[in-house]
């Protein structure tokens, strides 16, 4: 895979600032992992495009977690991505396979109604920021928009696309994130707007071989852009361990433990987000329960 960068802009009168990305190997990746259908594959390749580019404008050291708990078949969407621009993603049904809407997945129906929760975790701060906003319309990039606008109060336009053929292969993918700056005229999201809805499709433009300014100046109708790389290289990345699996086992307390013990058996735990398998033994699990302390 190609080492791939975060690009970010901001427009000369600093009315706009944008990122983009284009992700469309690390969505091959992420389809490979989760040996998910075309479904599962478009909702975490935009959720994780998506939180990939509002991490990069958080610090080093941030972190943004979001989950998508919708009552569709496809089940909890969730994805982690950190300023150094290391994600992952999971969906509870990658397997789900729905019939095709008028020509087109229903993402949105597959996802359903329910709530967007976006949890940002600072590095000095005790306690996370959380919001919560209503699933608009479960397409992903008009659910992150809407929070923009209810939880952050900024005007903004969210892009995000992931394409696949007719055998399910993953043929382009990637995202646009535009935003007002403080003191950018009212009138300026609206021309926005308008532009968003008559421009060519994301994956149209990557399949052509748009870069990451192109796209950008696609959907904000500007070439005055200044342009930056975002330090870090985006990798799908997973920090589960075998430390992690014994601190989630001790979590479920001494009683169950004991459970475990007595079946005599190795406890295989599968990470959701990367498919590492662990394998506890009993003598690890009498160990753990050993080290709880009984009150």
């Amino acid at each position: 895979m190609n080492t791939l960068h975060i690009s970010k802009f901001h427009t000369e009168d600093l009315t706009l600032r944008a990122c983009a990305v284009i992700t469309t190997d690390l969505v091959k990746q992420v389809q490979q992992i989760h040996q998910s259908f075309p479904i599962a594959t478009i909702a975490m390749g935009r959720l994780l495009t998506g939180a990939l580019l509002m991490a990069s404008g958080l610090a080093e050291k941030q972190q943004i977690c979001i989950r998508v708990q919708g009552d569709g078949p496809l089940g909890e969407i969730s994805t982690d991505a950190t300023f150094e621009s290391e994600a992952r993603v999971y969906c509870n049904n990658p397997q789900l396979d729905l019939p095709l809407t008028n020509g087109k997945l229903p993402i949105g129906k597959a996802i359903g109604k329910g709530m967007l929760t976006i949890t940002r975790f600072h590095e000095f701060h005790k306690h996370p920021q959380v919001s919560l906003v209503e699933i608009q319309t479960g397409e992903i990039a008009e659910d992150l928009s809407y929070y923009y606008q209810q939880s952050q109060q900024i005007p903004c336009i969210v892009a995000l696309s992931v394409s696949v053929n007719n055998q399910g292969e993953v043929q382009a993918a990637g995202g646009v994130i535009l935003e007002l700056m403080p003191g950018a005229p009212s009138t300026l999201i609206n021309t926005l707007e308008t532009k968003a809805q008559t421009s060519r499709h994301l994956s149209e433009l990557i399949l052509n071989g748009a870069t990451p300014r192109e796209l950008v100046q696609e959907y904000s109708n500007t070439t005055k852009l200044k342009e930056n790389l975002h330090p870090h290289e985006v990798k799908y990345h997973c920090p589960c361990s075998i430390n992690r699996v014994d601190r989630t086992l001790k979590l479920l307390g001494k009683a169950s433990l004991a459970e475990m013990i007595l079946k005599g058996e190795l406890c295989e735990i599968k990470c959701h987000f990367c498919g590492k398998a662990y394998s506890v033994s009993p003598e690890s699990l009498r160990k753990l329960h050993d080290e709880l302390i009984t009150y």
